[in-house]
């Protein structure tokens, strides 16, 4: 009876630490954080943090130009869904994104670039500022995201404050990525807001 009942026992701890297993594996990878006092419905109009990135050091051979124009696109449009307006002055919002990825000892170097900048691919060199974050619970910098993070930050304009950070990991496995697959992942980054 007892090996009968031990049996049974085992049987069901296995089947329970199975299911779980199974309902963790679909988990969203989407996440967000926000400024305590961050009224992010009343802002309706919004420019970029950088209309045009700052011209590359190097290009990266796994980068695709293409990637900057459909990230753009694709937040533009999901912005404009959601109510915000682009504006080319006097915008309530800054937006910027950013695509974390691993870094190379030899870029990781203090000193290798001018404050508010870092290592990344090409075109998005130009959106790794340093913004104010002190009111900002669970900040990190972009070098400490998972390779392919695909981030979008709302910066306050006047005070450069970090207002809202989404981000959705490993969501850019690809740097050549189309827009349809580009659009689902500012999608998912973007419901958070």
């Amino acid at each position: 009876m007892k090996n009968r009942f031990a049996s049974g026992l085992c049987s069901l701890l296995l089947s329970v630490l199975f299911t779980a297993c199974v309902a963790t594996s679909g988990i969203n990878r989407t996440s967000s954080i926000a400024a305590p006092e961050a009224a992010l419905g009343k802002p309706k109009t919004y420019a970029w943090y950088q209309d045009q990135p700052a011209a590359p050091v190097e290009f990266e051979k796994s980068f695709g130009k293409s990637l900057d124009k459909n990230l753009r696109q694709a937040i533009e449009a999901e912005l404009k869904e959601r109510g915000y307006q682009k504006v080319t002055s006097d915008p309530d919002l800054l937006v910027a994104y950013d695509v974390s990825v691993s870094v190379p000892l030899e870029k990781d170097a203090p000193g290798t670039y001018p404050p508010g900048f870092g290592y990344s691919y090409a075109y998005m060199a130009g959106y790794r500022y340093n913004y104010k974050h002190e009111d900002m619970p669970g900040y990190r910098s972009v070098d400490l995201f998972k390779q392919g993070t695909l981030i979008v930050d709302l910066v306050q304009p006047q005070t450069n404050e970090l207002l809202w950070r989404g981000w959705s990991e490993e969501a850019i496995s690809n740097f050549n990525a189309s827009y349809k697959k580009v659009q689902a992942q500012v999608e998912s980054v973007l419901e958070e807001l």
